[in-house]
């Protein structure tokens, strides 16, 4: 079970990096969860649940702004999926 979840994530990493890059923007990480840009970032700053508080977490600020690696987006996604 452990190796179809690592597949998994890998395959969804792939996806996301093909389709946005190594980092996403809020606006792109905004596009992937089907929010708007406001709407997500009214969730980042008052998280309510545990994926939401994972993706705040994974945030890297550089200069002024937020970007989000792909690779921990795709495994905050599918963990979210299995609970």
């Amino acid at each position: 079970m452990q190796d179809s979840t690592n597949a998994n994530v890998a395959t969804l990493e792939n996806q996301l990096t093909e389709r946005f890059g190594l980092l996403m923007s809020h606006t792109q990480l905004a596009e992937l969860l089907g929010r708007s840009a406001g709407g997500l970032r009214y969730s980042l700053k008052h998280p309510s649940d545990p994926s939401t508080r994972a993706l705040k977490g994974c945030g890297r600020k550089v200069g002024r702004l937020i970007y989000y690696p792909a690779s921990e987006v795709a495994q905050i996604i599918l963990s979210s999926g299995e609970a």
